[in-house]
């Protein structure tokens, strides 16, 4: 039988995936297309916790808000997620 040690470090994160990393989040893009900050401040609208928005947007809304496609905004709250928030209990375990 083989013995497994558990270890309290966290696993490796990514790379500018924490909410406080903006180095390339307000890159201009070409028009039509959206930069991280705007993916991420759709995901918020539409979870109802943007801070510039009471409650959460419809599709619809939030297509119109950004001059973009329904589906793009479909796609978007369907296939990404934002990296969880991280507490300062959670911070404090791993140190």
């Amino acid at each position: 039988a083989s013995v497994v040690e558990t270890s309290k470090r966290p696993l490796p994160k990514l790379r500018n995936t924490t909410p406080e990393s903006t180095r390339y989040e307000e890159k201009p893009v070409p028009q039509g297309t959206l930069n991280v900050a705007q993916v991420r401040h759709i995901m918020l609208l539409y979870q109802g916790k943007a801070q510039d928005h009471n409650g959460p947007m419809t599709l619809n809304e939030i297509a119109k808000n950004y001059r973009i496609d329904v589906s793009h905004v479909q796609k978007i709250t369907q296939f990404l997620s934002l990296p969880p928030e991280t507490t300062d209990k959670q911070k404090k375990r791993y140190e």
